[in-house]
């Protein structure tokens, strides 16, 4: 069995999506948890990430929002080991995100309205596979087969683990100025710190055919991985409200691609001896781009009574030109992807407001980019929670949500793996206006 390395490493990403595309995220505020639909929301400091034409209807003053969001995640691989077609290895990550902060501060005045913002716009958490992935049963194959310029070598990983974390942090500020009672828009910018880590060992048994053909343990090897890529970049944002009659918000959001090239730092890599066609995971200071993708996003709500706002919600992410400049570092097989929501505010009671949402979001991945090292599947949302104002200043909110996740299955390599997630979070926030 002859394995391709280059398929290997050229795809060793991580993905780490909960919701939203690929890298990118869309869940910055526990607000959203309650409303998926926020892009045409008019209310909180969290419009600063959703609709920030839209802050200049916060009343006057400096607004604050703040808070933090969990995750408790389940991902799975099933694969059919190629040594052993009958079996079925399960490898799983279990690994939950218990700090996942955001921040936003606006001071509205006049028909001005200027405002600053700490999210995490991608990335987030980490992956922790305590017995390893198939895919290092693979590499460590295709290692040995170069090594020994044979392709009847194989190898079977019979202890190992690795570790993944992905983190952008980024920082966002701008401001809203309202035309008239109408029109109001608003420009951004905002600049990203990207961290990617990778820590792994493994030990392998290797075979190699006897003189009758019955691959045999011929000898024993052990790897271990330890690299971290770091990038930074900036993106622009523009938006615009427009609010044509009464009781109907309509918005409107494009954020720029954030071109993010990427630095290798190698503690160790196990692999390096040979001579491998991506070098971003074994050449020091070695730079590959994978860039966050521009996006295009809006929303339609309409107030039908003082209780009960039904907003709509979409956002669309152009997945392929990011893939096209990204030398290898984001899978050219990626389409272009998309989320389509809907979501209602109900005012319970003059203090409680409670939000119900769904979510439909379609990563643009297919078997072709899926693998044990980036499975990106597409997903259902359920989300919900409620608001609770202490006075007209203070209030805080519980919300969280469910993703129903496609099961999917890779190609070539990949093709006997079936890929799996299962995804719970909720969040605590607050916010605090001076008035």
């Amino acid at each position: 069995m002859r394995i391709i390395v280059i398929v290997l490493l050229v795809t060793l990403c991580f993905g780490i999506t909960y919701a939203g595309n690929i890298d990118y995220l869309t869940n910055r505020s526990v607000n959203y948890f309650r409303n998926f639909a926020r892009n045409s929301a008019t209310d909180g400091a969290d419009l600063i990430s959703y609709n920030p034409a839209g802050l200049v209807f916060l009343e006057e003053g400096f607004h604050i929002c703040f808070g933090n969001e969990f995750f408790l995640k389940d991902y799975t691989i099933d694969a059919v080991p190629f040594w052993d077609t009958t079996s079925v290895i399960t490898y799983e990550s279990n690994e939950p995100t218990l700090l996942y902060p955001d921040l936003h501060v606006v001071y509205r005045t006049g028909d001005w309205a200027v405002f600053g913002a700490f999210t995490v716009p991608a990335g987030g958490g980490a992956l922790d596979y305590k017995d390893g992935i198939y895919a290092m049963s693979l590499l460590e194959t295709g290692y040995q087969q170069a090594m020994h310029g044979s392709p009847y070598y194989f190898a079977v990983m019979n202890e190992g683990n690795i570790k993944a974390s992905s983190q952008y942090l980024a920082g966002t500020a701008g401001a809203s100025y309202a035309i008239n009672d109408m029109f109001s828009f608003s420009l951004a910018g905002r600049y990203t710190s990207a961290r990617k880590t990778y820590d792994g060992q493994a030990d392998f048994v290797i075979f190699f055919p006897d003189s009758t053909g019955t691959p045999v343990p011929v000898e024993t090897s052990s790897r271990t991985l330890d690299v971290e890529k770091t990038a930074n970049g900036f993106n622009g944002i523009v938006s615009v409200d427009v609010v044509p009659v009464e009781n109907l918000n309509i918005a409107l959001r494009y954020e720029t691609r954030t071109n993010l090239e990427f630095k290798t730092g190698v503690g160790e890599n196990g692999w390096n001896p040979v001579p491998l066609p991506d070098s971003s995971f074994s050449v020091e200071g070695f730079k590959q781009r994978r860039d966050l993708p521009a996006i295009l996003a809006g929303g339609i709500s309409y107030r039908f009574s003082p209780k009960f706002k039904l907003s709509t919600t979409f956002n669309y992410y152009f997945v392929e030109d990011a893939a096209e400049d990204s030398l290898n570092g984001l899978d050219n097989d990626y389409k272009n992807g998309f989320d389509i929501g809907i979501g209602i505010d109900y005012q319970i009671s003059p203090r409680i407001l409670g939000g119900l949402a769904y979510l439909r979001s379609d990563l643009g991945g297919s078997e072709d980019t899926f693998s044990d090292l980036e499975y990106n599947l597409d997903c259902h949302c359920i989300g919900g929670g409620i608001r609770y104002s202490v006075n007209e200043d203070f209030a805080f909110t519980i919300a969280g949500g469910h993703n129903i996740y496609d099961e999917a299955h890779g190609s070539e390599s990949f093709e006997n793996c079936t890929y799996n997630k299962k995804v719970w979070y909720f969040g605590l926030g607050a916010e605090i206006s001076f008035r």
